[in-house]
């Protein structure tokens, strides 16, 4: 099973917009970019398409839209879960670090919740140089969680009792897109708040995703150490939440920023 394969039949699940939400992120994209159905881009690590399917939606039938990924069951999930009259996004199974399109082909390269995986994102920055077309720009896209979320707090407390136990829990690639803007010269960066709302969350959802191991950052722990990290876990937040079943209003953004040099 390579990569995200054990994640594709709970991805939209666990890291899925509420009901518009993807609708209000893709025409923010649309008119940040300035990205028009003949405009050529690529998404890389499309997944099961939270971004890619309401962007073809939006461009219509004659889009050119193109998206890669390692794994294929992630991206037999965004086939299949495809909009009725939505003809997704070319889909390519392929490494972002060996992108199998010629030098200059795309106005926009856009990627989301990946470069925190690549180690070597020095070689996915010289790739993406490589297939962006002259005058096109690079966009990356975060969700925005507040540190006092419940979600935050668990999973930064998750990640320090791992370490306490021996298992640090190391970011393989950078903590976000940002961080690429200095090493490009000449670089000009923008950023935009393509969407924000409110969630009503019980801290007990982020505890069964630990439990459940949906998110990367737990499949790096052994399995014969997990169980003793996750029931640290568990312990401390009783502690902190009188009720874990409660739900607690919290905030959410989602974020773009454009590269163009």
């Amino acid at each position: 099973m390579r990569g995200f394969d054990r994640a594709a039949d709970i991805y939209d699940q666990t890291r899925g917009f509420p009901p518009g939400v993807g609708q209000r992120v893709a025409e923010s994209l649309v008119n940040f970019v300035g990205l028009t159905p003949d405009d050529r881009a690529l998404e890389i690590g499309i997944g099961t398409g939270r971004i890619g399917k309401p962007l073809a939606a939006i461009l219509g039938s004659n889009h050119h839209l193109v998206g890669i990924d390692l794994s294929r069951r992630m991206m037999d999930q965004l086939t299949a879960t495809a909009p009725p009259g939505v003809r997704p996004p070319a889909l390519v199974e392929a490494d972002a670090l060996s992108i199998p399109f010629p030098a200059r082909t795309f106005r926009a390269i856009v990627v989301v919740h990946v470069l925190h995986l690549i180690r070597e994102w020095e070689t996915l920055l010289a790739e993406v140089s490589r297939v962006r077309a002259l005058g096109g720009m690079f966009v990356g896209g975060w969700n925005d969680h507040p540190p006092e979320s419940s979600a935050e707090r668990i999973g930064q407390k998750f990640r320090e009792i791992a370490a306490a136990r021996g298992v640090p829990i190391k970011r393989q690639g950078l903590a976000g897109f940002a961080e690429l803007a200095p090493h490009i010269p000449g670089a000009r960066a923008q950023t935009v708040v393509a969407a924000e709302w409110t969630v009503e969350r019980a801290p007990s959802l982020a505890l069964q995703s630990i439990a459940e191991r949906h998110f990367s950052s737990s499949w790096m722990i052994p399995d014969d150490i997990f169980p003793a990290v996750l029931a640290d876990v568990q312990a401390w937040a009783q502690s902190e939440w009188r009720d874990l079943d409660c739900a607690i209003a919290e905030s959410r953004q989602f974020k773009w920023m454009k590269i163009e040099w």
